[in-house]
């Protein structure tokens, strides 16, 4: 009973939320009237508090078990004047399957703190971390892991490589952009991170770096990250990877090569939104197809993530768009393993909302 409460709550405060940020997004922003309003409080937010973030809900159907996943990733952003920044993202995950495998849906609410830290501007060189951060480790787990940032809800077979144990760290990082002009930019972050057992602070004793340039003419970017895994088998974990956004098309394409202790591989996505297709109606220009290909290998047995056979998995999606921030998400995957070939899908949907915490603000 005491899980199937837990499953009614996080249903209830799903709906709720997505009620109220629709209510809000729906609000027209009002003209300003210049007897009662300043062009300050009127044009821009300032340097106000915002509870920013995601939900959403997903129907996973792998190898014929159906799970339940309701997720909410609420993100509260503080600034502290125009050069100081606290930011802490939360993490509430349901995963519902039937009990006895024909009963009702009942299972575990996990819930974490993903990052909780303070970020000190010195400069646009420079960029001074401190707390619990994303490990700053190829294209996955700092850019697209959010359930609203991702376009297929499955992540990559190799995703784990270099965000072991929590795909987090607790210490400090640099980061910033070494040089920049209007042909490059060259950005690096830096970091240390001690082990840490501290309930929702965990992280494992690790050093790396990433390092990317960009070339803002073309819309390319070619990266590089290296990580030394410092707790039981020291390890190097290493990966390369490119993004590619051309100017005159909807698409968005990525690539990546991981390597670690346990495993290597590697993943392409591209993503294509039908906008420019001049045939279509305005509903179907909402569409976005994805595609992407994986594939791991296990080295020393596999594990941390990584499977202990060598897996292949092609997967495709079609997503739709009822807002800029409200999406319908769809996917189908098959995957390849020497001793079981499954079916994977996944149906649902995402929400972004954003909610300034100062009265008066929009």
């Amino acid at each position: 009973m005491q899980k199937d409460d837990c499953f009614m709550r996080i249903t209830f405060l799903t709906a709720l939320l997505l009620l109220g940020t629709l209510k809000l997004s729906a609000q027209d922003v009002t003209a300003p009237n210049p007897d009662t309003d300043s062009d300050t409080n009127v044009t821009h937010a300032g340097y106000v508090p915002v509870l920013s973030g995601g939900l959403g809900y997903v129907q996973n159907r792998n190898a014929g078990v159906t799970t339940l996943i309701p997720e909410i990733n609420p993100v509260l952003l503080l600034p502290l004047g125009s050069h100081v920044l606290v930011e802490s993202r939360a993490e509430f995950t349901g995963f519902f399957q039937r009990r006895n495998g024909t009963g009702d849906f009942t299972g575990p609410v996990f819930k974490s703190v993903d990052y909780a830290q303070i970020d000190w501007l010195a400069n646009t060189h420079a960029m001074v971390t401190a707390g619990k951060y994303l490990l700053p480790f190829g294209l996955y787990n700092e850019r697209l892991s959010p359930l609203w940032i991702r376009n297929l809800q499955d992540q990559p077979l190799t995703a784990n490589i270099g965000s072991e144990t929590t795909g987090a760290g607790v210490g400090g990082m640099l980061r910033g952009v070494i040089a920049q002009t209007d042909n490059v930019s060259v950005q690096y972050s830096a970091y240390y991170s001690a082990h840490s057992s501290v309930n929702q602070l965990g992280s494992a004793r690790t050093t790396g770096f990433d390092a990317s340039v960009y070339f803002p003419s073309h819309r390319v970017e070619v990266g590089s990250s290296y990580q030394r895994f410092l707790e039981g088998q020291h390890s190097n974990n290493e990966a390369a990877y490119l993004s590619w956004q051309p100017k005159r098309l909807p698409l968005d394409l990525k690539a990546e090569y991981d390597r670690g202790f346990t495993g290597q591989g590697y993943w392409i996505e591209g993503d294509y939104m039908l906008s420019q297709i001049p045939t279509f109606n305005r509903f179907f220009r909402n569409l976005q197809f994805v595609a992407r290909a994986d594939q791991s290998h296990p080295l020393h047995g596999g594990g941390n993530g990584v499977s202990s056979q060598n897996t292949k998995r092609p997967e495709f999606g079609l997503n739709y768009y009822i807002h800029d921030n409200l999406r319908l998400v769809s996917s189908y995957g098959r995957q390849f393993t020497s001793s079981q070939n499954s079916n994977q899908w996944n149906f649902g949907f995402t929400y972004r909302f954003m909610w300034p915490l100062w009265p008066g603000k929009k």
